[in-house]
């Protein structure tokens, strides 16, 4: 009688081993082995020796996490190869880990912009929570998930106000836009083929809503500039501004060695980069632009010197308004508005002004052309006006 034939079992590629720890715990560890290459990846998780049926029950939940991790390398390694062994474990991040590494990536971006990460990452986590999905992997994030976030989104709680709401179009927007640049890294650095979001039609995502923008007319830049200010250089550093379109935080450090001349020897430019887009601009300066600037001996010294508080600036510009007799309610961001009216205005085209007002988006700047446009409409309604209530005469009847 023939012998039966040994069933070869099939070596897996990726064992769970452990390590006993002075301490009695035992550390788990993923033990790789694939066409001759060894890989080794400590998992940071502990089983505890059991007394208690409580230890128990926490060893076999380690025990599910790790074979969890384990059936992820595995999978991963059919994608990459153990070769590739930094895109297998990249490959396995979760989401809310990925979204931990976004928001302290400090180089380069401000405090609000790594502040609205950090908020994406609380609203991931809560949705997650709701989801019972805590732990899905980024890898595995798709237009489904997106789709759900997205919704979830529409009856979020505000983080702020203990009334209840909900969170407005605004903030959910918001979200909505850091969860795409987020994708769009994930994309970058190889662990997504595609941002799944992208591929949600327009109607079913969030639209941002157009805010009233305030801004000064011409006309009421000239009383603001004739009125005086508690604040000499409140006053000095705002105009600048209109005339510019600089953010405060960028002139509040704007310094005469950031001021370059041009090569014809007598334009000047504002050579910065703007610290809340970190996109360097070289801004022109007209002659009213230069006679806001204060004079300094040391060109790294400060130009202007300004409140520390932005609400001590907004008491000045409020009190300085109303000197003017101008009842708005303006405030410092309100002459990058100006800025951008007055532009398109006086005639420049829409192209140029983005450019000069750093914005990402041409779009954004399109907002303001339809305030001006708006304006038109309103100033040929006055001549209709006009004519409208003349009185009529014998051979108009």
């Amino acid at each position: 009688m023939a012998r039966p034939k040994k069933v070869q079992k099939v070596k897996e590629p990726v064992r769970i081993r452990q390590r006993k720890l002075a301490n009695g715990n035992m550390s788990l560890y993923l033990d790789v082995y694939v066409k001759g290459v060894r890989k080794v990846e400590s998992l940071g998780l502990y089983l505890v020796p059991e007394s208690t049926p409580i230890d128990r029950q926490q060893n076999n939940h380690v025990r599910q996490v790790a074979e969890k991790i384990k059936a992820e390398r595995i999978l991963a390694l059919q994608n990459h190869g153990v070769r590739q062994w930094d895109k297998v474990k990249r490959s396995c991040i979760t989401l809310v880990d990925f979204l931990k590494e976004y928001e302290q990536e400090k180089f380069g971006f401000s405090t609000s912009t790594l502040k609205g990460r950090r908020d994406l990452r609380l609203k991931i986590e809560t949705y997650l929570k709701e989801a019972n999905c805590p732990d899905i992997v980024l890898a595995n994030v798709d237009v489904d998930f997106c789709r759900g976030f997205i919704d979830f989104l529409r009856y979020a709680k505000n983080g702020v106000r203990k009334d209840g709401s909900v969170i407005s179009n605004g903030a959910a927007h918001h979200h909505q836009a850091v969860l795409n640049g987020a994708l769009n890294k994930a994309v970058r650095d190889g662990i997504l083929s595609a941002n799944p979001l992208k591929s949600i039609s327009s109607k079913e995502k969030y639209q941002p809503t157009e805010s009233m923008r305030e801004y000064l007319t011409l006309e009421e830049m000239k009383a603001a500039m004739a009125a005086p200010c508690p604040h000499e250089d409140v006053k000095r550093a705002f105009l600048f501004s209109c005339f510019t379109g600089l953010r405060l935080s960028d002139v509040r450090s704007l310094t005469w060695g950031k001021i370059v001349k041009a090569p014809d020897g007598k334009t000047l430019y504002v050579r910065i980069k703007m610290q809340k887009t970190q996109k360097l601009v070289n801004v022109p300066l007209s002659k009213e632009a230069v006679d806001c600037l204060n004079p300094k001996e040391n060109p790294e010294e400060p130009i202007f010197t300004l409140p520390t508080g932005a609400s001590n600036i907004e008491r000045n510009i409020e009190k300085w308004m109303q000197n003017a007799q101008i009842t708005k309610h303006i405030t410092y961001h309100c002459s990058r508005h100006t800025c951008a009216t007055m532009l398109l205005t006086l005639g420049a085209d829409i192209y140029t002004t983005s450019k000069l007002l750093g914005h990402a988006n041409v779009n954004t700047t399109a907002i303001y052309a339809k305030i001006v446009d708006q304006k038109k409409v309103e100033t040929v309604n006055l001549v209709d006006d006009f004519f409208s209530k003349q009185p009529q005469t014998e051979g108009n009847r």
